[in-house]
């Protein structure tokens, strides 16, 4: 569910969903805004995904919270 396989497509797992997440931390604010920008787009399908998602961008240091903003981690 993680990483794509032979029957799951790249835009279905949840990498795939993560990469699509990740541009639009950069735009929005707190998680009620991101969820807003993100509901719209297909491949992320529901809230739980989404909430996934964040996740695993968390997990990987990408994306974390401050002054209860979602922000991208800069490197």
């Amino acid at each position: 569910m993680i990483m794509p396989s032979k029957y799951l497509r790249e835009d279905e797992a949840l990498i795939g969903v993560s990469a699509t997440l990740l541009p639009l931390v950069e735009k929005s604010g707190n998680l009620s805004a991101l969820w807003e920008s993100a509901k719209k787009i297909d491949a992320i399908g529901n809230f739980e995904r989404f909430i996934l998602a964040l996740d695993l961008l968390y997990l990987l240091n990408l994306v974390d919270l401050h002054n209860n903003e979602i922000v991208r981690v800069q490197v």
